[in-house]
């Protein structure tokens, strides 16, 4: 189980890694999720930096239990935005449905970085 949860916590890291970039090469995809009294650009930009830092982070033997602690707190504080949108009439992400899957696999990631941080 141990082996497997390593290998979890590398694709996660990767993920994270390849989102984090993402937010800068394609910051159109991650703005209309951003509530608009928050300021756009910069909060982009952090969760870019904090997703590429806690993805490194993952590869640290010495950080990675932290790391992944991080992967989830950040994955929890972002549901709220994801429902949010899923409440709208014409949902950011694009139809109700897509939404509503959105939030699944939301809780999905949610839950990855918990199991894989625990020995």
């Amino acid at each position: 189980m141990k082996t497997a949860k390593t290998i979890l916590g590398i694709v996660l890291a990767l993920f994270f890694i390849f989102s984090g970039v993402n937010h800068f090469t394609t910051p159109e995809m991650y703005l209309p999720l951003i509530p608009d009294f928050l300021p756009k650009s910069f909060v982009n930009g952090a969760a870019g930096v904090v997703e590429i830092i806690l993805g490194i982070g993952v590869f640290i033997p010495a950080f990675r239990k932290r790391a992944l602690l991080g992967i989830f707190l950040l994955m929890v504080a972002f549901l709220p935005i994801h429902i949010w949108d899923a409440l709208k009439e014409n949902p950011a992400i694009g139809t109700k449905t897509v939404a509503l899957v959105r939030i699944g696999i939301q809780l999905i990631l949610i839950y990855l970085p918990w199991f894989a941080r625990k020995d």
